[in-house]
């Protein structure tokens, strides 16, 4: 399966060129975790996470582009979906590359109702609301988003949702669901599924959120090259670092929220708030 060669597709669109990312490596990081799935006493990995913007356009004229990261994605399979593949999840009989391409795009690009590709699941849960139940950090995420919304007033605000793991664990039935990645894993998606920094600079946000508190602070400096130095407390009493990440206007690292007070999460998105607006105006 490594050994297939993807052709690019036409890059008309920031999607095209986020799917020619993808598909260069999908054949490579799909023969790599295939032992992981004939181990029997391996924990499996969940599908990656692909990017797919709802509309090129609109996220291309925004006044200010906002990429949202969290951890890691927590079973990440569409079980029904893809209940034909091992755990519901990697598709080990891709052979050219129009399947490469089909696995990403699926069935909604494709029109091909049979398919049902990495990009239909992040756009399933991303764009739908109808029988897709949202994460508490899902939600919170959207109640930040649209808080900075309101504070621009007439400025138009698109917002992308990343992972700084781009491969999580599997489901329960892989014997782990949720929490950072095996060390095996991790160093899969280092090796064959590296491109987070890629996806900044395709999509170019103006803003960057780390939603990550500081479990992820590894991920991030390996992923970008930074050091603790590239990290700055904003303001005393909250927990809140501007990020040295060149090329963005604002980037920032500051609590999870899913599992904070009212309060709490109310304190740092405001002062995270605030700090992106003296950036950015």
């Amino acid at each position: 399966m490594k050994d297939i060669k993807y052709n690019p597709i036409e890059e008309k669109t920031l999607n095209d060129k986020l799917v020619n990312l993808y598909g260069a490596k999908i054949p490579g990081l799909y023969a790599a975790v295939k032992p992981l799935f004939d181990d029997p006493d391996a924990i499996k990995p969940a599908l990656p996470l692909v990017i797919e913007l709802n509309d090129d356009e609109s996220y291309e004229n925004a006044d200010l582009r906002v990429m949202v990261f969290g951890r890691e994605t927590n079973n990440w399979n569409d079980t029904d979906e893809r209940s034909q593949y091992p755990y519901g999840t990697y598709n080990f009989n891709l052979s050219t590359s129009d399947d490469v391409l089909h696995e990403i795009r699926g069935k909604h690009i494709e029109g091909e109702p049979e398919i049902f590709g990495l990009g239909d699941i992040y756009h399933a849960y991303c764009y739908e609301e109808n029988g897709v139940r949202k994460s508490i950090f899902t939600r919170r995420q959207r109640e930040l988003m649209q808080r900075l919304s309101q504070r621009l007033g007439n400025r138009k605000v698109e917002a992308v949702w990343n992972n700084v793991s781009k491969i999580g664990c599997g489901g329960k039935a892989f014997g782990n669901s949720c929490g950072k990645p095996t060390a095996q894993i991790h160093d899969i998606e280092r090796q064959f599924f590296n491109v987070v920094a890629n996806e900044v600079q395709i999509l170019k946000p103006d803003v960057v959120i780390f939603l990550t508190g500081r479990d992820a602070d590894r991920e991030i400096k390996e992923i970008f090259d930074l050091s603790d130095e590239d990290f700055k407390s904003v303001k005393e009493g909250v927990f809140l670092d501007r990020i040295n990440l060149p090329g963005v206007k604002y980037a920032a690292r500051t609590i999870h929220p899913s599992r904070e007070s009212n309060e709490n999460l109310n304190k740092h998105f405001d002062a995270l708030i605030e700090d992106i607006i003296s950036c950015v105006q």
